[in-house]
């Protein structure tokens, strides 16, 4: 009696009930994701792309960024002297600062600019920074920091998060094709 209940219970979980069943299942997880107990939530080939898209966004939001602080390729480096200090209030009510830099072009010009990054750590006046501009625009100077660390880590947050999303799509796409092949052959079958 116990060996016919197996082959039963064996029939009807390979029969074509039985795929169609977990073939629905593997597409709409693939899909949309299922959600598990415990509150876990699971993403779909979607919800993945997205995470991928919004990765990639930060990765290259991050070396914009960081190309912001590195010397024009045709421009002129310099060192800038912080002449004077404008303060502002950010949203919540916090103190910041930019430090206006002067320097001093080759053909005796006297330049200024506000840094357009703001701390809320109050520079010193006279300190000095490393600037680049291009020749024919002084205008366009902008400070080259001795390090450049934080577009580097919104760099390695994109990649981070484009990554996951990269292997979260491909663990869908093969759960979605795994999902599609007993779909079909439960249909294939009579």
């Amino acid at each position: 009696m116990p060996t016919q209940i197996l082959r039963t219970l064996a029939t009807i979980l390979s029969g074509r009930g039985a795929r169609t069943a977990a073939g629905a299942a593997l597409v709409a997880d693939g899909l949309v994701g299922i959600d598990v107990p415990f509150g876990r939530k699971r993403t779909g080939i979607l919800g993945s792309l997205v995470v991928l898209a919004v990765g990639l966004l930060f990765v290259g939001l991050g070396w914009w960024w960081h190309g912001q602080h590195q010397p024009y390729p045709a421009g002129t480096s310099t060192t800038a002297t912080v002449t004077r200090i404008t303060s502002s209030r950010d949203s919540d009510g916090r103190t910041m600062y930019s430090r206006v830099l002067t320097f001093t072009t080759p053909d005796n010009r006297r330049v200024e600019f506000t840094e357009p990054e703001q701390s809320s750590k109050r520079p010193a006046l006279r300190s000095t920074a490393t600037v680049s501009y291009l020749p024919q625009d002084p205008g366009s100077a902008r400070v080259v920091p001795e390090t450049d660390w934080l577009p580097y880590g919104v760099i390695a947050m994109g990649a981070l998060a484009a990554a996951i999303g990269g292997v979260i799509f491909l663990v869908r796409l093969v759960t979605l094709v795994a999902g599609i092949g007993l779909l079909v052959s439960a249909a294939r079958r009579t």
